[in-house]
């Protein structure tokens, strides 16, 4: 195809030509380049007997070589391409082959590896296709996510005051400290209260009292026990107000106080103590120590012969009069005792314990002393 190029340059250097020399010297190289550069091995010099050649004829040699050359290199080109395609060839063959091929038999920890791997694999790629689906309904649609967090923390709030409300029927039906019976007091009433015949005397130089006590309600002065004679009806009273707790020995000059309120419709375990050596007198709530004092009726002597109720203050000549109706208790009241000493703090917080119901006072034992109901109160289990 470069023919007519070649053919060109060769007239061109034809007729340029002036003499004869300049026409060898070219003969001379264009023999070099056919020879490929190799030098020829006989005498260079040149042989006088050799036939001139005519212009005609130096052209044609000069193209014969030019065609030689032209075929020689595009042997050479398609040698070179003949080559790199066979090896193209054989490449892809064997990848075919490869392919085609079944894979032999792996051995059995190479198989169980490969198995474990492609689980994997697996396995990945699954939690991946739901993480993306979850952070797509996540973004497409956070009210409904929204909506259903709120559902799920508002059906919890519920199961927690269902949760609640159980425990406070169970509290409101059940007897505390394993005690099998109470005694309940319907309403206010001057009629209303209990009778309590002590199983020893009542002249006590100290003394321990305890009961759990339910009150439906509280008024400024509200009586959970007393005792007193013809001479003194305020001896010992324990009862209950607005804000306080309060204990009263040998008089109305006599009084602890106690700022803690009872809470309404759940039990509660009241203690107090007094001594007339020191004048020491206590109130416990619920195992606490709640209020103290000293020099508390200092020396007086608790007489013996008055009369001891639960629910009302005896303020009259006789059991069933001068009764006053706002001072009368209504509630429920149980594991009523009196002890003729001071309880230490572990026997007063042993006595307000779980199915503490057993522990009895040598004066009142709750279960064991007479305690008689009036006008419409009465024992409940």
């Amino acid at each position: 195809m470069h023919l007519p190029a070649i053919l060109f340059c060769a007239l061109w250097a034809a007729v340029s030509a002036e003499n004869s020399d300049d026409y060898e010297l070219m003969y001379v190289n264009l023999n070099n380049e056919i020879d490929n550069g190799i030098q020829s091995t006989e005498d260079p010099t040149p042989c006088d007997c050799r036939p001139e050649h005519s212009e005609w004829d130096k052209l044609f040699i000069m193209l014969e070589n030019a065609q030689m050359r032209e075929g020689m290199l595009l042997q050479a080109v398609d040698e070179v391409l003949q080559g790199e395609l066979q090896r193209l060839r054989a490449e892809l063959g064997r990848l075919a082959s490869t392919l085609s091929r079944p894979s032999a038999p792996a051995a059995p920890a190479e198989a169980k590896l490969v198995r474990a791997l492609d689980e994997l694999l697996q396995a990945s790629r699954d939690a991946s296709r739901r993480l993306a689906r979850l952070e797509g309904a996540a973004a497409q649609r956070p009210e409904e996510a929204g909506r259903a967090l709120g559902a799920a923390l508002a059906e919890l709030r519920q199961a927690r005051a269902d949760l609640q409300a159980q425990r406070d029927w169970a509290a409101r039906r059940w007897l505390p400290a394993g005690c099998e019976t109470a005694i309940l007091f319907p309403m206010r009433s001057k009629k209303i209260f209990g009778s309590v015949h002590p199983m020893a005397p009542m002249k006590l130089e100290a003394f321990s009292a305890c009961l759990w006590v339910k009150a439906t309600d509280v008024l400024n002065k509200t009586i959970l026990f007393s005792y007193g004679t013809k001479r003194n009806p305020y001896e010992i009273q324990l009862y209950l107000s607005y804000q306080s707790t309060v204990l009263v020995v040998g008089g109305e000059e006599n009084t602890l106080v106690s700022d803690t309120v009872i809470s309404l419709g759940r039990w509660t375990h009241v203690c107090g103590t007094w001594n007339s050596e020191t004048g020491h007198a206590a109130l416990w709530v619920n195992g606490d120590l709640v209020a103290s004092a000293t020099k508390m009726a200092t020396g007086h002597v608790v007489p013996e012969g008055g009369i001891l109720q639960i629910g009302q203050e005896k303020n009259g000549c006789c059991v069933g009069g001068g009764f006053d109706e706002t001072l009368a208790f209504s509630g429920r009241l149980t594991g009523f005792n009196i002890w003729d000493h001071v309880l230490s703090h572990k026997e007063l917080r042993d006595a307000g314990e779980a199915e503490s119901c057993h522990i009895r006072g040598n004066v009142v034992g709750w279960g064991v002393t007479e305690i008689q109901p009036h006008g419409g109160a009465q024992y409940i289990l």
